[in-house]
């Protein structure tokens, strides 16, 4: 008896942790909210340079792009532009990904200049020491350019000089994917030196929206001295504000190398210093009429003679966090523990891994729910050895249950009795009452690593299956109560969990074969809460992404063709 409450107790615990995880599960992520013209925000500033509230008119982006001239960027992954006003990159669009399936749905914007609702970009500046009064180019500042389009095949240099002579230089070039290398040189054509050093830094305008989910990180990231640092936004504010006189240490740091910015759920911007460099860095929440936020460094210190110059250079990276793209990276350009970036979670161990294990395979099978398919092969081959002895001792359970059932008749008032027959019976046969059990808790860990792929990967983001299945990160579309596509309706939240898709309705269905072929629980009660189970299962999954419930759902058919086999076997061997 004590046997078969463990495994009732096991099976009650993975399904509550299921339904922890569906209660906190996000909603659909809609749309970002657009810019709105009229609205009245204060203008974004530069690096420690405080300005009075300056009332702005808020325009949207488009208009906002056309008041200055730009540089374009056209790369197969990106698009976008250089402000030449301050040569600043403040407009950035990710060619390959957008906001929904909608055919007339807007691509994913990255980044966004001062003047619209959210402002968010990368400033490349300088700063002079002490009570210098050299001539510095700002936020102001109109560069000139040698070319109109920064593309993979073509890199511009900007420049701009000063009264006394002083030349600098911007020189930027891309890959195919989201790198961009960035170099600012100065020529100081001056009869005086010039002590000066390099900044650079992302600035993030308002707080953008986010998923705000405990398995998944937005905000801050950084990864310098070796160590991994991740802080929301309400981190910033309340510990790195500007106006504090006293700062958390981590809002300041030396370092040399490694990478640090901003990080979305699929999408980051991080600067990527020069490894060779000492640098300090730094992590500010302001506000200035508008929250602001802020990660960045400063190079080290460059006395320039007459006559001379200097380059100081580093890396961009702006785009989707893809996980081949991150580990070519990693490869090429020795950058330490980039697909970090991705939030594996404390579990990476074994994330990490999964993830790897369904890229592998969509490299061969060119579908990512056929590569999900061939992941859950794959794991039955694993586990075959313990699925088989579970699936082998249920077999021989089910094979006793006559002589079950007639100790229970014979025994009807004595449990301690009834108990002590069954516990002989089972070791006499071979048979293991919890054996069922072990798959079940085995297979959770690997439930729970592929939930979190599919929820922080980009990969399979709006990745189609066939038929019906087009984003296999989202549940399945086709819900009961739509009458499965034939009714288009906005179905409410509070009814979502019983708007069950097809998918998984197949997945209860599995799983109710499956346990025809199990033993029935000897207490009638389990026997009815494990009759249940099946369509427990089936509404609690229904708002899971449709990637998992196919794994769920192979893994079932799978298992329900294992046992059958071995059942077959037992019952030819026994006849």
């Amino acid at each position: 008896m004590n046997e078969q409450k463990n495994l009732f107790l096991a099976i009650a615990i993975s399904i509550a942790i299921i339904v922890v995880f569906q209660f906190f599960l996000p909603g659909p992520i809609t749309e970002p909210i657009q810019n709105k013209e009229n609205e009245i925000l204060a203008p974004a500033t530069s690096i420690d340079e405080p300005k009075t509230n300056v009332l702005e008119i808020i325009k949207p982006k488009e208009d906002v792009l056309t008041a200055n001239k730009r540089v374009s960027i056209e790369t197969p992954s990106i698009t976008g532009s250089i402000n030449l006003q301050g040569a600043i990159l403040d407009d950035l669009t990710l060619s390959n990904y957008k906001i929904s399936l909608d055919d007339n749905s807007k691509n994913i914007d990255l980044l966004s200049p001062d003047g619209t609702s959210n402002p968010y970009y990368i400033e490349f500046g300088w700063k002079v020491l002490g009570d210098q009064n050299a001539q510095l180019p700002n936020l102001e500042t109109i560069w000139k350019t040698d070319s109109s389009i920064l593309s993979q095949d073509n890199s511009v240099r900007l420049s701009w000089t000063n009264d006394e002579n002083i030349t600098f230089l911007k020189h930027f070039s891309v890959d195919e994917n989201y790198m961009f290398s960035v170099s600012q040189e100065v020529i100081n054509n001056s009869s005086s030196n010039l002590e000066i050093y390099p900044y650079r830094l992302i600035k993030r305008i308002n707080t953008p929206k986010t998923i705000n989910f405990f398995i998944l990180h937005e905000g801050l990231i950084s990864l310098v001295n070796d160590e991994l640092l991740e802080k929301n936004y309400d981190d910033l504010l309340d510990d790195c504000s500007s106006s504090m006189t006293i700062k958390d240490e981590f809002c300041d740091e030396k370092a040399q190398g490694g990478w640090l910015g901003f990080t979305d759920k699929y999408w980051m911007s991080v600067l990527i210093p020069d490894p060779n460099e000492p640098i300090n860095i730094n992590y500010r929440h302001g506000n200035n009429g508008r929250d602001s936020y802020r990660t960045g460094y400063v190079g080290q210190i460059f006395d320039i003679a007459p006559g001379k110059s200097i380059s100081y250079n580093g890396k961009v990276f702006a785009g989707a966090k893809k996980l081949n793209i991150l580990s070519n990276y990693v490869d090429t350009l020795s950058i330490p523990r980039f697909t970090d970036a991705i939030d594996w979670g404390w579990f990476a161990f074994l994330t990490k891994p999964v993830s790897y294990a369904i890229n592998w395979f969509y490299g061969y099978v060119g579908n990512f729910g056929l590569a999900i398919i061939a992941f859950t092969i794959l794991m039955r081959l694993i586990l075959f050895p313990l699925a088989h002895a579970s699936f082998k001792s249920m077999a021989k359970m089910k094979k006793l249950q006559p002589e079950m059932q007639r100790l229970k008749e014979t025994y009807p008032n004595d449990r301690q009795k009834m108990q002590q027959e069954l516990m002989a019976l089972y070791k006499r046969e071979g048979a293991n009452p919890v054996a069922g059990c072990l798959p079940i808790l085995v297979q959770i860990p690997i439930f729970f690593s592929l939930y979190k792929v599919l929820f922080v990967t980009i990969e399979m983001y709006h990745a189609p299956f066939y038929g019906w299945i087009h984003d296999l990160s989202a549940p399945d579309p086709l819900g009961i109560l739509i009458l499965f596509g034939l009714v288009p309706w906005d179905v409410p939240g509070f009814l979502s969990i019983i708007n069950i898709g097809i998918l998984p309705i197949i997945m209860g269905l599995t799983m109710w074969l499956q346990q025809k072929l199990n033993p029935a629980p000897a207490d009638p009660m389990q026997a009815k809460i494990f009759a249940i189970l099946p369509f427990v299962f089936t509404f609690v999954l229904a708002g899971f992404a449709a990637g998992l419930v196919l794994y769920w759902s192979v893994n079932n058919i799978l298992s329900i063709a294992q046992q059958w086999f071995i059942q077959r076997k037992i019952l030819a061997k026994n006849e």
